[in-house]
């Protein structure tokens, strides 16, 4: 569901809102995703824990628009702000993720894939600078997270992988909810281009966590305008 800020009976394109990564400010879209929970697997729990042990590390699997595997960067030696260039270039890390991904997707049923679930590393609040050199404090963030997708650590955090982060951030009990703690309001995002807001909800449903909706933020942009011809 889009919620779109009107002004004068038209789309609203100028405005403040801002998007680490994203040139410039425009009015705020709201993206609303219903029931984005079991997107791969069927299940917003795959195995019916909020965390388990694998391969000496405790995990999140949470299935929500995609499958993520969450773990704690402190358990794998990091801080959880290195930058993706730090976290390519280590090698015995790479494998490490990798092999937790791997036994994670088994346990989630879906094996064989080089491409989901996706990891992610993540850390309670903490500064951090961006890639364009941009400082943030670690007041001004919820959760600092990496995602490594095919291998590669993302420049900034996959918007579906962010998704399924706000979700497992409202499901008590997994290593999201742990990091974030109790965030109000939108769940700030600090990732390796800067901070991304993202929100969710989640209930219960025949006395199982259900994902009621995740939301995104998007800035408005003017791409076109002008005359048509009708003859």
């Amino acid at each position: 569901m889009s919620h779109v800020p009107v002004r004068d009976g038209e789309a609203a394109v100028e405005g403040d809102f801002e998007l680490a990564g994203v040139a410039g400010r425009g009015a705020r879209i709201t993206l609303d995703f219903q029931d984005p929970g079991g997107a791969g697997t069927g299940r917003l729990l795959p195995t019916g824990r909020p965390r388990e042990w694998i391969g000496g590390a405790e995990a999140s699997l949470v299935d929500a628009t995609n499958p993520m595997v969450f773990v704690r960067a402190k358990d794998l030696g990091l801080v959880g702000t290195e930058s993706p260039q730090a976290i390519d270039a280590d090698r015995p890390l790479a494998a490490r993720l990798e092999a937790l991904r791997v036994e994670a997707a088994a346990r989630m049923g879906i094996p064989g894939s080089a491409a989901i679930p996706k990891i992610a590393m993540v850390a309670a609040p903490t500064s951090f600078t961006a890639l364009d050199g941009a400082r943030y404090g670690g007041e001004g963030v919820d959760v600092v997270a990496r995602v490594i997708s095919m291998g590669a650590c993302h420049r900034a955090f996959a918007l579906t992988a962010a998704m399924c982060l706000a979700v497992a951030a409202r499901l008590d009990g997994t290593l999201v909810s742990e990091c974030a703690g109790n965030a109000a309001g939108d769940i700030r995002l600090g990732h390796p281009s800067g901070v991304l807001p993202i929100d969710a909800a989640v209930g219960l449903r025949d006395g199982t966590p259900w994902a009621e909706r995740v939301t995104v933020y998007r800035t408005a942009r003017r791409i076109m305008e002008g005359f048509a011809r009708v003859p």
